[in-house]
């Protein structure tokens, strides 16, 4: 294996183009799928291209309906622009705080979502046979209503697990409905993105900072891109700073899109970003290069200090291959620039909870950020405000409220051996608990907004396991894969053009997500789905409530109602925002964290390595987000399809070379678990030690034509674990053998 120092040199100093960077997203590859049988899904033309031609020779008036875009979790102010019934194209609201009148190309192909020939166009019914049939919404909402009743009676509420998606319009909804049922069991996708990072900043400032990108003169990230898993306000507002003049640096395994237009990207190993960070905070406090006010607005210094002592830059070098002479200018030019300066808080990437030591990174992050004395400084990191809007618990609307179930859960999330994951859960075990029956038996499972197959690791474990339960409900907006392999119901969710969802926040402004035309197929929104289900298992009393009354009912302490969000957004009343608060128990920044030591972890960062090494013939393969994907979401999207419709596998020339691989070739993939067939492309723009794939691929759905089979799953060759505190499924952490496929 080429040695990292040697290869460094010649990586840095290759030149990428952005365009060359993204052009090279484009692969093709195939993984084996389960081949079910589906009606009625009929071949069509390009449904939003025909609709879009339609509403040209309809009506010549075009209407701007206000909305959010929920192609990702940013949620954008959008103008939806109708003409004729039909939505011809998407933009951003110039007047959203968040969006300022620009959308990705995710926001702007969001109306294919509606318009997509092979969404789901009704309830469906596994039979006998294997096949999905058409049945109607009474039918499916009795049946499924009657079996959970059953299951219930014979086996205890906690038998049912409800896997979801914490950024839908309508979680709230659902955890009321597994409490009304009596489970405890709803858990969210949190461990396959952002557990590690929550958990480490709530442990350090008790909740989730964000960086003023648009102020900052100093930008550091381990790991994100802002570019790549993109979150277009955060770009527009680190793209001015750039021109005014700030330094953004990019530690990477690989040259992503946001390392191609850095100022600076340091190759480092996968999972030693935290190396470079212990190393980082050795520096500023040696050299005493950090905020006078350390030891008044935080706890625990002088054990942050001792503990960091031995993390020298060169030793971090030996650990991450980053100069030690880097580790130390960049220290210093930090805090230079502090307090206008900060460390990316992160998301999805090593912070989030891709390798085993991503709290402890973040932990280290939120450390070397405190010593910048950032915090509530423009440039730095802000603790966001509290949600102008009452809680659920606060409605007499919802009022009575049913009372949280006190059984353990079956992840043991929030209970003595994980304190930390409370709120985020181990959804990736669920297979193992369905096999075992430990803790306890699990007989249901509701999968909302989520692809468990595609998205946990090891999807055949899922698949497997999910064969063995008594009823499997998805509620989705397309054919999963998650819902061809395994639902015995699926339920179509309206998209989010379709439906009417709760007040959004955006910033200062508060926004209704309304429907801006009406649904197309014999469709429900989130909400009516949960009240169907909730009346038919006995549930219906908790939902006595329409979602406009629950509009008004949030917007009434504001002197708003809902109506007043329909032609514009509104401003939140400068009696409702509330200043943030650090709510760690100290009430300070907790270099030496409390809570991280009652759930028996270290008070302060201290070197964790990754769990996996690349060693002889097995190479480290990563994982990430590109730019014009949302996790499995996009995939069968035609225009963003013809964007990438596929993945492949990064190799640096050197590696590829020892296996007689060129540029193009088929590659296998193997890991401990699966393997996977997919494209090479050869670039010195990765660590030769690994290799890397974008994360959404390999549809294993035929009922999404354009997506199937296209490119492979990288989750797929992730075993199931649980990473320390958070229980986050450390995705990354994975060693494969690669050679050219015959």
């Amino acid at each position: 294996m080429t040695d990292l120092h040697d290869a460094t040199p010649r990586l840095a100093a290759r030149r990428v183009t952005r365009r060359k960077f993204i052009g090279g997203g484009a692969a093709a590859g195939a993984l084996a799928g389960v081949a079910y049988r589906l009606e009625p899904f009929a071949p069509g033309p390009d449904a939003a291209a025909a609709g879009v031609a339609a509403a040209e020779t309809g009506s010549a008036t075009t209407r701007a309906v206000p909305s959010v875009c929920q192609m990702c979790s940013t949620n954008c102010g959008i103008l939806a622009h109708v003409r004729g019934g039909r939505v011809v194209r998407i933009t951003g609201n110039p007047d959203d705080p968040v969006s300022q009148g620009r959308l990705c190309a995710r926001g702007q192909a969001g109306l294919q979502m509606t318009y997509d020939a092979d969404r789901i166009r009704q309830p469906l019914k596994r039979d006998a046979s294997g096949r999905l049939r058409p049945v109607s919404w009474q039918q499916a909402f009795t049946e499924i209503g009657d079996k959970l009743q059953s299951i219930s009676a014979t086996h205890g509420p906690h038998s049912l697990v409800l896997l979801a998606h914490s950024g839908h319009p309508y979680a709230s909804w659902e955890t009321r409905l597994m409490d009304a049922y009596g489970s405890p069991n709803w858990t969210s996708h949190a461990p396959t993105c952002f557990s590690s990072r929550n958990v480490g900043w709530v442990a350090t400032v008790g909740d989730l900072p964000s960086g003023d990108y648009r102020n900052t003169r100093y930008y550091v990230s381990f790991g994100r891109g802002i570019t790549d898993g993109i979150s277009s306000p955060q770009v527009q507002a680190l793209v001015q700073a750039h021109h005014e003049g700030a330094r953004l640096v990019m530690f990477d395994p690989r040259l992503s899109a946001f390392a191609a237009v850095a100022d600076e990207w340091l190759p480092v190993r996968p999972g030693t970003d935290l190396a470079v960070v212990l190393a980082m905070i050795n520096v500023i406090i040696r050299k005493g290069l950090y905020t006078s006010s350390i030891r008044t607005d935080t706890v625990g210094f002088d054990q942050l200090a001792q503990a960091v002592a031995r993390y020298t830059p060169a030793w971090a070098a030996g650990k991450s291959a980053v100069s030690a002479s880097a580790t130390t200018r960049i220290a210093e030019e930090l805090a230079a620039e502090a307090p206008s300066a900060f460390v990316e808080p992160g998301w999805h990437g090593p912070q989030g909870g891709m390798y085993w030591n991503s709290v402890a990174l973040t932990r280290a992050t939120a450390c070397l950020n405190a010593l910048l004395g950032n915090l509530g400084s423009p440039g730095g990191l802000k603790l966001n405000p509290p949600s102008p809007l009452p809680a659920d618990k606060k409605l007499a609307l919802l009022q009575p409220s049913p009372a949280p179930s006190r059984t353990a859960r079956f992840d043991g999330a929030g209970g003595p051996e994980w304190p930390l994951a409370k709120g985020f859960g181990r959804a990736q075990v669920i297979p193992d608990v369905i096999e075992s029956g430990v803790p306890y038996p699990i007989s249901a499972v509701i999968v909302s907004h989520t692809n468990p197959v595609r998205s946990y690791p090891n999807g055949d474990a899922i698949i497997r396991a999910f064969s063995k339960l008594d009823l499997v409900v998805v509620i989705d907006h397309q054919m999963s894969d998650t819902a061809w392999t395994t639902a015995h119901y699926v339920l179509p969710e309206s998209t989010y053009l379709e439906r009417l969802d709760p007040v959004h926040v955006a910033g200062t402004h508060l926004v209704l997500p309304q429907p801006v035309v009406a649904p197309l197929h014999d469709t429900k929104s989130g909400g009516e789905i949960v009240r169907g289900l909730a009346q038919a298992m006995g549930l219906g009393r908790y939902f006595g409530f329409t979602v406009e009354q629950y509009n008004d009912a949030l917007l009434a302490p504001l002197g708003l109602r809902s109506a007043d969000l329909a032609e514009h957004e509104v401003p939140v009343p400068a009696s409702a925002i509330k200043k943030p608060k650090i709510k760690t128990p100290s009430g300070k920044i907790e270099l030496a964290s409390s809570l991280m030591a009652k759930a028996g972890g270290p008070t302060v960062p201290v070197w964790e390595p990754p769990l996996v090494q690349a060693a002889g013939s097995k190479l480290h393969l990563i994982t990430g987000h590109v730019p014009m994907h949302t996790n499995t979401m996009t995939a069968n999207l035609a225009y963003l399809h013809r964007l990438m419709p596929e993945n492949e596998l990064w190799i640096h020339p050197s590696e590829a070379r020892r296996r007689g691989i060129s540029e193009g070739d088929m590659t296998e993939v193997r890991s401990d678990v699966a393997s996977a067939r997919l494209r090479a492309h050869l670039t010195e723009g990765i660590i030769p030690e690994a290799v890397w794939m974008a994360h959404g691929f390999g549809n294993v759905s035929r009922a999404q034509r354009l997506a199937y089979r296209k490119g492979a799953s990288d989750a797929a060759l992730a075993p199931i674990r649980s990473a320390p505190y958070s229980g986050a499924t450390a995705a990354s952490e994975v060693l494969v053998t690669v050679r050219k496929a015959v």
